[in-house]
């Protein structure tokens, strides 16, 4: 396992990339691309502790040359112009690259229809168990839980809300991005509707696209399965706001412009000054 040190051109991010090329892992036998970004001053402020975001799908979260049709999330560049306008701490951000395998990575039931899915509790094995424990060795983290994001779009939303159960030691902040609820007939809101009470204690973001639609978009039944899962946190006496928030933004499509285009919120509803039952943003 290589880690390197890098700065993308021609605009340099305030802060600096370290890549780990082949991150393996022994849970999954295969290994990825894992990129982590250091905030500005993460060299200068020796004793100085970060909170960490783990995001997937890694290689759309910076880097247009590898992004999805060359749109990427730019999550450095959203992060630092918090950061500098005093909203946010500085935050590590670690980049989770998919594989091959990202459909049966990414989905903890095998989906009949689809003919895939079913290695997600071993992907949030993976993040809780060998990706987390060398990022914190390496780097000056705040490990505890309520200091840690894990956050996703469409599948990676879907995983993200099921490592928030699976891993819920490990990860305190869970951001679901037009999750793809309909996978497998909509079994994860069906779990969560029997029982979401293991969700208290943390917090959630989710939202949906108003113009999100069609199997081939991830979410063919429209808004309907994100509003029955803020239901769900509601019958689980999470407090809007406070515990979770839920948006649905207007003409948001599937696609990492969209998504790149509230990432600043997700990011000041977990980390930032203001109160956390304002709308992020105000």
């Amino acid at each position: 396992m290589k880690r390197r040190r890098q700065a993308w051109a021609p605009e340099p991010p305030a802060g600096e990339f370290q890549f780990f090329e082949d991150f393996p892992s022994q849970i999954l036998g295969n290994s990825r691309r894992v990129v982590v970004y250091l905030p500005p001053g993460y060299s200068a402020e020796a004793k100085r502790r970060h909170p960490v975001v783990y995001l997937h799908d890694g290689q759309n979260v910076f880097d247009p040359a590898t992004a999805a049709h060359g749109v990427s999330w730019q999550a450095h560049r959203t992060a630092d112009r918090l950061l500098a306008a005093g909203r946010i701490p500085p935050l590590i951000l670690v980049g989770i690259c998919n594989t091959p395998g990202r459909t049966d990575e990414y989905t903890v039931h095998f989906d009949r229809t689809e003919q895939a899915g079913g290695r997600g509790r071993d992907y949030g094995r993976f993040l809780a168990h060998e990706l987390k424990p060398v990022i914190d060795a390496t780097y000056r983290t705040r490990p505890g839980r309520e200091h840690t994001a894990v956050v996703g779009s469409s599948l990676g939303g879907l995983v993200s809300l099921t490592i928030a159960r699976d891993h819920a030691g490990q990860f305190g902040l869970c951001g679901a991005l037009s999750p793809s609820l309909w996978w497998c007939g909509g079994r994860l809101l069906r779990e969560w509707a029997a029982d979401c009470g293991w969700a208290r204690g943390t917090r959630f973001w989710l939202d949906m696209g108003t113009r999100e639609g069609g199997r081939g978009s991830g979410f063919p039944e429209g808004i309907g399965p994100a509003r029955r899962l803020a239901a769900c946190f509601d019958a689980a006496g999470l407090v809007p706001g406070r515990d979770y928030y839920y948006t649905e933004v207007a003409g948001g499509e599937h696609d990492e412009a969209a998504w790149a285009a509230r990432l600043d919120k997700v990011l000041l509803y977990f980390f930032g000054a203001t109160p956390a039952a304002r709308p992020p943003g105000s």
